[in-house]
């Protein structure tokens, strides 16, 4: 199975869209927006927008995992207007001929494929709002799980992390770096890269087994998997195996200095 499909079925088991389905379907069947009140019976309403509403779900799935995937966009104020403008241009069209053919009046005056994909952008939107609200928490202080002397480093005990139960088999190889990605964490391995649906606070501490630490809100890395330190215009960041630049922020910054990592060849030059 590719990657998209992995990361598309993960995308669908968010708590969250049972709960945007029911919504969105129970407010198309009540308001009948897109001229369905007028146009459609109560039983037509009750097929019609769970249909639309699912199949919806479904595909915007696939483009919000090109979104973040190929545009890079993770944070959710940029993610979500570009999430609901792609939306609005894919979905407006064949939702509104759908629409045009089940109801009595083909004509449905007053709303055209512009209208269409005005609600189309707004249904996004807010559901892109409701399913931040219910995601995880990713960068709230919360209890930790493991004990350990230095709160974001995880020991060395020589056991394989508990992590790698999670991830597919092809994909469990050392550690070399974690990030938070919306609701999921990024697990990478020098076999490549999978997502989980979790906490990123939970996911540090089924690191135990291996020495890391905890370089920003939302990265960690494996201390074997850092080739380099680099620092320029007052930033500094840790190159990894992978070939990832990670940013460190200034709260760990002491704590990554303390473990005296190579300088890049950019940081030797600049000196």
């Amino acid at each position: 199975m590719s990657e998209f499909w992995r990361i598309y079925w993960r995308a669908l088991k968010i708590p969250a869209l049972p709960v945007i389905w029911l919504v969105a379907s129970g407010f198309g069947v009540i308001a009948g927006p897109f001229g369905s009140l007028e146009g459609m019976s109560l039983g037509g309403r009750l097929l019609y927008w769970p249909l639309v509403v699912g199949l919806s779900i479904l595909i915007g799935a696939a483009i919000r995992i090109f979104v973040r995937r190929r545009l890079g966009l993770r944070a959710f104020w940029s993610e979500a207007p570009v999430l609901a403008g792609l939306a609005a241009l894919v979905l407006a069209g064949p939702i509104y001929q759908i629409t045009a053919r089940l109801a009595n009046d083909p004509e449905l005056p007053g709303l055209g494929v512009v209208h269409m994909a005005g609600y189309v952008f707004g249904l996004s939107m807010a559901a892109s709002v409701l399913r931040h609200r219910m995601a995880p928490s990713q960068g709230r202080p919360r209890p930790r799980l493991v004990a350990t002397s230095t709160p974001e480093t995880a020991p060395e005990t020589g056991s394989t992390p508990r992590l790698m139960e999670r991830i597919e088999p092809e994909f469990r190889a050392p550690l070399i770096r974690l990030s938070v990605c919306d609701h999921y964490v990024d697990v990478v391995t020098e076999a490549g890269q999978t997502s989980l649906l979790m906490r990123f606070a939970d996911a540090i501490a089924e690191t135990e087994g291996v020495s890391g630490l905890r370089v920003h809100r939302s990265h960690w890395v494996a201390q074997s998997g850092v080739r380099a330190i680099q620092r320029a215009r007052g930033k500094t960041a840790l190159l990894m195996a992978d070939g990832e630049a990670v940013p460190v922020s200034r709260t760990y910054q002491t704590q990554v200095e303390a473990e005296n990592f190579p300088a890049s060849e950019e940081s030797i030059a600049a000196q």
